[in-house]
């Protein structure tokens, strides 16, 4: 009989261990290990979907142009300039960057910041070419400078001059062109300019460094000088090469304009008396000039800014 009970109670404890096994893997199944599956399913739901990347570079933005708005240029302008080298991918940079590009050109031309400025007084036999060359500035900056209506000058007259330490810095594959200025030893980005088209030379490997090698103009197809009343209006545009090279050089100018070439109407056709319609239409002429093409605006700021012989950085 105690055999028997004994047998019965072993039973009943195996069957207790048995039953409480499957009891705590039930428990961990239910409470660790699909919880730990439902979680792995949500974060790869959450990967999945196309959410809105966080940008940290909006909010220094904003901050950056409240300080201009309340008059605190520099430090404004020092802020988005730190946006750009903490958060260059930021979608705030481009603005950031034209907003810069704004400010410095203000300062620059404004009588009010004499940063970098200089007094000169004109001398007897002064020409304004001879003054920009001497001082290394440009007629284009001098004239705009100082406000001036004509290119002829007084003995004694002040002028104020900005000695540009600029050259330019090409991106290829972003299409801009950089306006970079020299202080000292080192350059800062002064101001951007986006390219309304990039067409190179197919001989010319990059990077590559260049020069400026001539500024130029023209009104109706004749050379025109600074002196010249047409200036203003004359088409600008300004030519680089690498110095004692042979390769293609490089153009910087406004887009070409396509011009139609006039189509003679064949004489079948007038004969049988086709209708305009039925006429060939004039064929646009081939535009197969390679440069760098900007605004006519944009040129004609940069063409006040740079000098011949200031250097030109052309990168992939």
């Amino acid at each position: 009989m105690a055999k028997a009970q004994l047998k019965i109670l072993v039973f009943l404890i195996t069957v207790g261990l048995v039953v409480g096994a499957l009891s705590v893997g039930w428990w961990f199944y239910m409470n660790v290990l699909l919880v730990e599956s439902q979680v792995e399913k949500d974060i790869a739901a959450m990967k999945g979907k196309d959410r809105p990347r966080i940008d940290p570079g909006l909010r220094r933005f904003e901050a950056a142009v409240g300080l201009i708005r309340e008059g605190q240029i520099d430090a404004g302008r020092d802020a988005l300039y730190k946006l750009r080298q903490q958060f260059p991918d930021s979608a705030a940079c481009p603005e950031a960057m034209r907003i810069i590009g704004e400010v410095n050109m203000d300062q620059l031309y404004s009588h009010n910041h004499k940063a970098g400025k200089k007094d000169y007084i004109v001398q007897p036999g002064n020409t304004l070419l001879g003054i920009a060359t001497k001082h290394d500035t440009t007629v284009d900056s001098i004239i705009r400078m100082n406000s001036l209506m004509s290119t002829l000058l007084q003995p004694g007259d002040h002028l104020t001059l900005i000695p540009m330490d600029f050259h330019l810095g090409v991106d290829v594959s972003n299409q801009q062109v950089m306006l970079l200025r020299k202080v000292g030893d080192k350059e800062y980005l002064f101001k951007a300019y986006d390219a309304k088209e990039v067409r190179l030379p197919a001989n010319l490997r990059l990077p590559v460094q260049m020069e400026l090698s001539g500024k130029n103009a023209s009104f109706e197809g004749k050379t025109t000088l600074s002196t010249d009343p047409n200036y203003a209006a004359a088409e600008k545009w300004i030519s680089a090469s690498k110095p004692g090279s042979t390769t293609s050089g490089i153009i910087l100018r406004a887009p070409p304009v396509v011009k139609a070439i006039p189509v003679e109407a064949p004489m079948a056709t007038v004969a049988t008396g086709a209708t305009p319609d039925a006429m060939p239409a004039p064929a646009p002429s081939a535009a197969a000039e390679t440069g760098i093409f900007l605004s006519r605006e944009d040129i004609e700021e940069l063409f006040a800014l740079v000098r011949r012989g200031s250097k030109l950085s052309v990168v992939r």
